[in-house]
């Protein structure tokens, strides 16, 4: 990679060193998918999975501007690390709705790592102080290290209760009472351990629950009034965007020695390439300018205690969309670009493209994410959406 591709991670020598350590670590991570457990403790004692948890209680508390540039320079040398501290980090947000002296220990604890899966598939009645609970749920990334998963359920207070009446809320539960199922095998993003984990009549304190939605924050701060779903498509985009900026650097670093079969001029020489990688890095720039300076001026809002209205929400994910969506055509040009080097399992820009390919199907910030926007733009808004 190129210099010019980094931001300032060299003025943090620890995390530096982890993002080497990430692109030394890729095979290996996409083979076995998921990260080695070593690793993943590593990342959690930087930090990249409380980033977003209460300073009161141990976290990082730092910018969502701040935090996406860290997860998105980490996209640089591993996708799939970066997606699992994205995950892990978004999730950890819920330590501000749970009681501090039980957030400490769920999500700040020494090398704690976390994740999260909001689908409310679970369904659970509340017994004394817990809620017995059943249900599975897909796409559970970075669960091969968690300590904690948080789930989403739907939830009664009596069992004699309408299940109309039940209550979306999100639970803790502990890495024992959880059963995991090696579901995740995959196009890309393959290092991610994203598969199904499964409760059973599992007993989770109603202490460990929280919604977003409905309960308030103990911890006031701005971070706190960020948009739940529109914060996590922030590090979706982030993500892609640091994916996409790899591949460019990737290519770069070879096409001045590389030549094509019986062919005297490298791929660099040929104006085809030249115009397409220059073409390449204008849609790259164009979508990470938009993004950087939305989520930079929406923060700043949301710290001189503007109101986070609908359209902002809107502008986050629309932003966040463009971002991944407009991220996977840079990738694919490149890989095209490549030429056979790149249909090589081996080779580091087939890896970004099938990672690319698989981040545009997160419900987050797939293509029918430009409806939910549109009908926002155009006077549509229900508060039952998930902005």
């Amino acid at each position: 990679m190129t210099q010019s591709a980094k931001t300032d991670i060299h003025s943090d020598t620890a995390f530096a060193a982890l993002c080497e350590e990430a692109a030394r670590r890729a095979p290996d991570i996409e083979s076995d998918r998921k990260l080695p457990a070593t690793f993943a403790r590593d990342l959690a004692a930087h930090g990249m999975f409380s980033m977003f948890v209460p300073e009161q209680i141990g976290g990082g508390e730092v910018s969502p501007v701040f935090g996406m540039q860290k997860l998105h320079d980490l996209a640089q040398y591993d996708a799939a690390s970066a997606w699992v501290c994205m995950i892990g980090s978004t999730a950890a947000l819920g330590a501000a709705y749970i009681a501090p002296d039980l957030s400490q220990e769920i999500f700040a604890a020494d090398k704690r790592i976390t994740c999260g899966i909001f689908a409310p598939n679970g369904r659970g009645v509340r017994d004394g102080d817990d809620y017995v609970i059943s249900g599975r749920w897909a796409w559970a990334s970075g669960s091969a290290n968690a300590d904690y998963i948080g789930l989403g359920c739907m939830l009664l207070e009596n069992p004699d209760d309408d299940p109309k009446t039940s209550e979306m809320r999100l639970v803790m539960a502990r890495r024992e009472d959880i059963i995991f199922h090696d579901t995740w095998h995959t196009m890309g993003l393959r290092g991610t351990s994203s598969g199904d984990v499964e409760l059973k009549q599992a007993r989770i304190p109603a202490a460990h629950s929280y919604a977003i939605s409905k309960d308030a924050p103990w911890h006031n701060a701005p971070l706190y009034k960020m948009p739940y779903f529109a914060f996590l498509a922030t590090g979706v985009g982030a993500i892609a965007l640091g994916n996409a900026r790899a591949a460019i650097d990737d290519f770069t670093d070879f096409v001045g020695v590389k030549k094509g079969a019986g062919e005297r001029r490298t791929l660099a020489e040929k104006s085809r390439v030249q115009s397409q990688l220059a073409e390449a890095e204008a849609n790259l720039r164009s979508a990470h300018l938009f993004y950087w300076d939305t989520l930079s001026k929406i923060w700043q809002d949301v710290q001189d205690g503007v109101d986070m209205e609908p359209e902002k929400k809107a502008e986050l994910r629309l932003v966040s969309t463009y971002a991944v969506r407009q991220s996977v055509e840079v990738v694919r040009a490149i890989h095209d670009l490549a030429g056979g080097t790149s249909v090589y399992l081996n080779s580091p820009i087939q890896r970004r493209l099938r990672d690319a390919e698989t981040m545009t199907q997160h419900m987050i910030s797939n293509a029918g994410t430009y409806e939910l926007v549109g009908r926002v733009m155009l006077g549509g808004y229900d508060p039952s959406m998930q902005l």
